[in-house]
């Protein structure tokens, strides 16, 4: 699996970190401007607010305070209305480092005490989330390049789906590789003091294209850009239902949008294992047993993985329903099918997953953009 790699130049952290530094960042989610992100660094601090599009329009303020190595010490994030960023929106969250325990908290509308949820991890150097701190990733690079090292290890946290180790390498001709499995890749490139200039996280969980500018009013931003139309949840969640006389069969998946993107050997890679949708794991059960050429998938309810190559798909039925897509547990995949590929007769701009119903059996389709992969099937009868 791909791993993000980072296009930077060498530059002293310790320069840097000593005189306090102002920029903002722009990031795209395809045609959609999803972050606006004005962020202040100076010495062992990390500090700013970001204008955030979904799940909702509200605006982020974000503190980070680091331990000596450059791990978080400390983390605030408190999200408020976009035409004032004075009142609070949905609540706030954050995370306590220290004594080889991360404490995570937050207080949200609706709750009727603080949440917290302790991790027993020696430290934490990156949040994950629906939209991330774009800053956080400079503030990571620096420290490797200030390290000397060839590599530095990352531990990422996500309330959601937990911790994850990553990591930061140096690799050929002034690149840094930055991730692993649930990260897949990124292309960043910097200025010769580090500064990030542009973000290509094209085939990423974050499909964003990222710019540096000078320092912009957030604020203002939030207030004018709230009146346009809303992002909201960037892939619905679907639960699609397909009668088979007194059986059905159901399925649930996230829907991403195209967005103006190039999709398939873009931000969906060929020759790579797809999350075919997005966010938790696509999701069907089976009332039966059903065939496909000479594979039989037994009834009961297993999560969809997909490989995408031109001209022909493969399609896996996975016995694990709790791991997260984007690093799928490949021991528990039950049956590799193999799908026919096809131009549909109309551009979808909502990834689709549809079953076409039969006498004796049925078609599984994947249609998005200008393709559609699909695999008849038959009914196996007891």
């Amino acid at each position: 699996m791909k791993l993000p790699l980072i296009i930077i130049m060498c530059f002293s952290l310790r320069a840097v970190a000593q005189q306090p530094y102002t920029a903002s960042f722009i990031a795209k989610l395809g045609t959609d401007t999803v972050i606006v992100e004005t962020y202040n660094m100076m010495h062992d601090h990390l500090y700013g607010k970001a204008f955030l599009r979904y799940p909702e329009d509200r605006i982020g303020v974000f503190n980070f305070h680091f331990h000596p190595d450059g791990s978080i010490q400390h983390y605030s994030m408190s999200y408020m209305k976009p035409d004032s960023s004075y009142v609070t929106s949905s609540g706030t969250e954050g995370m306590i480092c220290e004594n080889d325990t991360c404490t995570w908290f937050a207080g949200w509308a609706g709750l009727e005490s603080e949440y917290v949820n302790k991790r027993a991890v020696r430290h934490i150097d990156f949040i994950g989330g629906w939209t991330p701190t774009l800053s956080l990733v400079e503030w990571n690079c620096m420290r490797l390049m200030h390290s000397g090292k060839q590599n530095l290890p990352i531990t990422l946290v996500n309330d959601y789906i937990g911790t994850r180790d990553v990591s930061l390498t140096k690799g050929n001709n002034d690149t840094l590789i930055f991730g692993g499995p649930f990260l897949e890749y990124a292309k960043i490139k910097a200025t010769n003091e580090g500064r990030i200039m542009s973000y290509d996280g094209i085939g990423t969980p974050w499909n964003y294209i990222v710019s540096k500018h000078a320092p912009i009013d957030v604020d203002e931003a939030a207030k004018r850009m709230s009146k346009t139309h809303k992002i909201g949840i960037p892939s619905p969640q679907a639960q699609v239902h397909f009668s088979f006389g007194k059986d059905t069969i159901r399925l649930r998946y996230g829907r991403p949008f195209k967005r103006g993107r190039v999709i398939f050997g873009g931000i969906v890679p060929y020759d790579s294992i797809w999350r075919t949708g997005a966010n938790d794991p696509t999701e069907i059960d089976l009332p039966f047993d059903i065939q496909f050429g000479q594979t039989i998938v037994p009834k009961g309810k297993y999560s969809i993985y997909s490989i995408p190559r031109k001209g022909a798909w493969t399609l896996i039925f996975n016995t694990d329903l709790q791991q997260w897509p984007t690093d799928p547990n490949r021991s528990k995949d039950l049956a590799l099918i193999p799908m026919k590929w096809r131009i549909p007769r109309q551009q979808t701009d909502q990834f689709t997953i549809d079953i076409e119903v039969l006498n004796d059996g049925g078609v599984i389709k994947f249609t998005w953009d200008q393709t559609e992969a699909f695999a008849p099937f038959r009914i196996v009868k007891r």
